[in-house]
């Protein structure tokens, strides 16, 4: 479902040709891999539903119509917390929007980070990386040569070229977004099971961001009374 129109494909849609197909064109329309549709596809079963970029999707008026296994939230506050309640009740895991759009706010941070310290990511150590994999690469060569005495020269691959300098700021934002999400998904797995909270991974999260700030102000004391 999109602005301009939606589409549909009873054997699935695939994402990466989508793109392709966004990217190339701007639109879903016409894309030769669905067939587009007037359908309400929020009502349509399927395993996992992702509403995005509008608030309040679901509603205590049509959560009933919801015939997801799974639904994640792809922005802020996409279901009214009554429906949250109701939709829990029908044993429909929500992944809410506090830890799966959370995102964009790591990254923002991420970028504080670097504008605080005015250097951008790996900036000290690129050209060290790259000559210290030269010389690894030299060593190797080396190595073999005098081992079999006869010529053996060393090729890196194309992958391992072009990462030769180490990690782009790119790869450096995207490491520290898996590292952080993985970290927490795992940290509200764990919290779900220890206070038996089955679905409501929402009420799970919420626990998680009280209890540091309690931890914070109680280690560095309280900034305002």
């Amino acid at each position: 479902m999109e602005k301009d129109c939606s589409i549909y494909n009873a054997d699935g849609i695939d994402p990466d040709a989508l793109e392709a197909w966004i990217t190339e064109t701007g639109s879903v329309a016409g894309f030769p891999g669905a067939q587009e549709t007037d359908k309400n596809l929020l009502h349509e079963p399927c395993d996992i539903l992702i509403p995005c970029a509008v608030e309040k999707v679901i509603t205590c008026d049509n959560v009933n119509d919801i015939k997801a296994k799974i639904v994640v939230e792809g922005a802020n506050c996409t279901m009214t917390p009554m429906a949250y309640e109701m939709i829990l009740k029908k044993n429909v895991l929500v992944i809410p929007d506090i830890l799966n759009n959370s995102g964009s706010v790591c990254t923002s941070y991420f970028e504080w980070l670097k504008n605080m310290k005015h250097v951008s990511f790996g900036r000290l150590t690129f050209r060290y990386t790259k000559e210290a994999n030269k010389h690894l690469l030299n060593s190797v060569q080396t190595s073999i040569e005098t081992l079999f005495d006869t010529d053996c020269p060393i090729v890196p691959t194309p992958e391992f070229e072009a990462n030769m300098s180490g990690a782009s700021e790119k790869d450096f934002v995207n490491s520290g977004l898996s590292y952080t999400i993985e970290g927490t998904v795992d940290s509200v797995s764990k919290l779900c099971k220890q206070h038996e909270l089955g679905l409501d991974v929402r009420q799970a999260c919420y626990i998680i961001a009280m209890s540091k700030i309690v931890t914070i102000y109680s280690t560095a004391g309280y900034t305002f009374t």
